[in-house]
């Protein structure tokens, strides 16, 4: 008998993601519960000042017809709640956060390096364990 895989809900990446900024030197100033309006996470850095602001997804609890298409309307999401509340003259960090499982899903839809080195944004995958990949514009595939 198969079992459903474990789903990671949005607070387990939100989690993930808070415990590996906090030991690279970033501390939380406000963290959202999924109910509340606003960006997900905000860390700021204890050396130098500067704050990360994440949005974060997580896989649905509910069973779907199609987990692929869910995973693209919730990243779809994602991105354009960050890219509304970005200002890329404050010098913040931007951030999106996701399961693992949308690796391939966000790496093909997001081909602009270029963007994401002005926009200063990141992407941060969480897998199973809890393990977080962190990327920069320079792990995108390379502009067409």
């Amino acid at each position: 008998m198969n079992a459903r895989p474990k789903t990671i809900s949005e607070d387990a990446v939100k989690n993930a993601v808070l415990i590996y900024l906090c030991n690279n030197g970033w501390r939380p100033t406000d963290i959202k519960t999924i109910t509340e309006h606003g960006v997900d996470l905000v860390v700021r850095n204890q050396r130098y000042g500067r704050y990360f602001c994440i949005e974060a997804k997580g896989e649905s609890a509910k069973i779907v017809v199609s987990q692929s298409s869910g995973r693209e309307v919730r990243f779809l999401q994602s991105l354009g709640q960050l890219l509304t509340r970005i200002n890329p003259d404050n010098g913040y960090y931007y951030g999106l956060a996701y399961p693992s499982s949308y690796r391939e899903l966000v790496l093909r839809r997001l081909q602009f390096p270029s963007l994401f080195k002005r926009l200063k944004i990141h992407l941060f995958f969480v897998d199973a364990h809890r393990r977080v990949e962190h990327l920069t514009w320079k792990d995108l595939p390379a502009e067409n």
